[in-house]
């Protein structure tokens, strides 16, 4: 069963974007809020990962390649952005594309009406990568200081990494707000 999903991204960007550059499939599995790599193999047809779902706990196989050419059955005049195939997977395809001054994402489920639980999970990973896109459509200092962020650090750490490091984040910028106002405040009232 295939679905559409508006992408959001403005069409002049996505189609402008240098996908091969940008993601591989090993960055794209990654990019999955739950998801992490216990092993990988790259073979012809893609890469080839055991994956563990942090918020089920279930661990898995699934193949991914990512592919930015045209084939027959692409919606009649749209501009493809990427074409994510998946092998084992609950979907088989992630199609992001322009049509009509829109940017979408078709994805092509095995059942013919998935679970919710299976929907949610692939719309989970398609903000992902929408967010991750949106970086790249637009270079200002904010964007430029994300990608690093998300290049060198954040992709790199399995999810309970990220938790951690979120926390400690927090914890940290709660405790210069503290320190801040102690400070204001010692200097006003003395």
């Amino acid at each position: 069963m295939d679905r559409l999903f508006d992408l959001n991204l403005p069409p002049a960007a996505a189609t402008t974007l240098n996908i091969e550059n940008i993601l591989d499939e090993n960055k794209l599995i990654r990019l999955h809020p739950h998801w992490f790599i216990d092993e990988a193999a790259q073979r012809d047809s893609g890469l080839f990962a055991e994956l563990h779902d942090y918020a089920t706990e279930k661990v898995f196989s699934f193949g991914i390649h990512l592919d930015i050419t045209s084939k027959e059955d692409d919606p009649e005049g749209a501009e493809i952005i990427m074409r994510i195939t998946l092998f084992d997977y609950l979907a088989t395809e992630l199609l992001f594309f322009v049509d009509q001054e829109k940017t979408r994402v078709r994805v092509r489920f095995i059942e013919e009406h998935p679970e919710e639980e299976v929907e949610a999970d692939v719309l989970l990973w398609i903000r992902s990568i929408h967010e991750y896109l949106r970086m790249y459509a637009t270079t200002t200092f904010r964007t430029l200081f994300f990608r690093a962020l998300m290049n060198k650090m954040i992709l790199k750490m399995n999810p309970s990494q990220r938790k951690i490091c979120i926390m400690i984040t927090k914890i940290t910028i709660v405790e210069l707000i503290v320190i801040l106002i102690l400070v204001v405040g010692y200097v006003y009232f003395t």
